[in-house]
């Protein structure tokens, strides 16, 4: 019997911003009624959730940007 290895594809869109000169980019996508996203290339930032997109998107740069003070 052949073994199939599952794959998940989402749909989403990339916000891009900018915190003390360096660029990223936030995958953001829709998870029933509220929304998911991450921060693309960047492993170490948590998983965000949150009632909208752009609540989403100021959660990850506000994460980035205490991250990047200390």
């Amino acid at each position: 019997m052949k073994q199939q290895a599952a794959r998940v594809q989402r749909q989403g869109r990339i916000y891009r911003f900018t915190i003390a000169g360096q660029e990223y980019a936030a995958f953001i996508w829709q998870f029933g009624a509220q929304f998911r996203g991450r921060v693309e290339e960047h492993p170490q930032v948590p998983q965000c959730t949150g009632r909208t997109a752009l609540a989403v998107r100021d959660a990850l740069q506000h994460w980035l940007a205490e991250q990047a003070a200390t």
